[in-house]
């Protein structure tokens, strides 16, 4: 009887502890999501530390609050304000980035009253959309730097697109699959004003006759990476966006992307696609051509997002990602061994201070960050660090 129940029990803990690879360039999902359980905080990371964001009148944080962690500093959009810039290690406030304005210098602010931003690490720079296809762009002093404006506005419209800030080139990734003529993929150099197309990533245009109707979820960050638009087809269709989810990123020296409905991430080497990973779903493979298909969808997986770092790559998906019965998971994929795990859900527990954490993006350096409202910390961490219900947000960097 204690040979049974041993035996149980050495069941339950391999099922629990992922799977390997055989392959080097795979991900094996298929096999994983047959032992779907918690993932240890510890598995990602030796701690966290917390980052109150200084409270004044002049630094106050809004609705639809974001965040990006670069080198020493932490730079917060909310709607309809300005962008802010706080110090990484204190959350002391150091001053505005640039402004909302329709002035040669000011920036543009969605329907939504929301700004959108990259940053350029390498150079501290920050590049903010403008209001005519164009970037304004700062430095961390809140000095004006310049506007970068791209002429070609039909076949390049950057409010489509998200993008990678690396130096003296910047990388595209059209989201919205509108015709064959524009470019799913680009690189724009600075220095010479000059733009070459990328190829190699799925066309698919959209069929805009059967068009039915759009809606939007703000803010949902972790959930998708980014706001959601939700467009409707005649024929039982749908498609689902997130343009400024994470899909260009910068590993080491080398720039990835990953397109949606796409089980492959490529290394962007010498303006060329090479395979770098890819998902193994095995049945739970979403063909790309059939992205719009809301029958059958439930068996399906739709990889929101990738992050990261030297050791890890985090990704976070859905199940039936059309229906009534959608689910989200996260998973992470260690480069050491190819071992996977996935998880039900995308919360995260640091038993430490019993505080609940949800990964929202990761810093140049290779950190998860999380961005906690006061409401959302645990009785632990207000007292720890004596943050009021009225403060501003709590940054986590793992």
């Amino acid at each position: 009887m204690k040979l049974f129940i041993y035996t149980l029990i050495l069941f339950a803990f391999l099922a629990c502890n992922g799977h390997s690879v055989q392959d080097d360039n795979k991900i094996n999902i298929k096999d994983a999501m047959h032992s779907v359980c918690p993932i240890e905080l510890s598995e990602i990371t030796s701690g966290v530390t917390y980052i109150p964001l200084e409270t004044t009148d002049s630094s106050l944080i809004g609705e639809q609050a974001d965040m990006r962690v670069f080198n020493a500093y932490i730079l917060v959009s909310s709607a309809n304000q300005n962008l802010k810039l706080f110090d990484r290690k204190s959350g002391k406030f150091i001053s505005e980035i640039g402004h909302i304005g329709i002035d040669p210098q000011g920036y543009a602010k969605d329907s939504w009253g929301k700004v959108n931003y990259w940053v350029d690490s390498r150079m501290n720079h920050i590049y903010v959309l403008g209001w005519k296809n164009d970037w304004q762009v700062y430095d961390v002093h809140n000095n004006y730097v310049k506007k970068i404006a791209i002429e070609d506005n039909v076949h390049y419209n950057l409010a489509q697109s998200c993008f990678l800030m690396d130096g003296d080139w910047i990388y595209g990734q059209n989201k919205f699959g509108v015709s064959d003529t524009i470019p799913s993929l680009f690189a724009y150099q600075v220095s010479s004003s000059s733009i070459r197309t990328i190829p190699g990533l799925q066309h698919g245009n959209l069929p805009f006759k059967d068009f039915l109707s759009v809606s939007l979820l703000l803010g949902n960050y972790v959930g998708f990476g980014g706001d959601l638009y939700m467009e409707t087809y005649s024929g039982d269709r749908k498609l689902y966006t997130a343009v400024n989810s994470p899909s260009l990123w910068k590993a080491g020296q080398e720039i990835r992307v990953k397109q949606a409905f796409n089980d492959t991430i490529y290394a962007v080497r010498q303006n060329q696609l090479h395979p770098y990973r890819i998902f193994d779903l095995g049945d739970w493979h979403w063909e790309y051509a059939e992205r719009l298909q809301v029958a059958g969808c439930e068996n399906k997986i739709a990889i929101d997002y990738v992050l990261e770092n030297e050791d890890i790559l985090y990704f976070h998906f859905h199940t039936g990602l059309y229906s009534d019965n959608s689910k989200a998971y996260c998973g992470i994929y260690k480069k050491d061994n190819g071992e996977v795990k996935i998880m039900e859900g995308d919360e995260w527990l640091d038993s430490k201070h019993n505080q609940a954490l949800q990964i929202r993006n990761i810093s140049n350096e290779g950190n998860f960050c999380a961005l906690l409202l006061p409401e959302k910390l645990s009785d632990e961490l207000k007292e720890q660090l004596q943050v009021g219900e009225e403060d501003n947000p709590v940054i986590a960097v793992f």
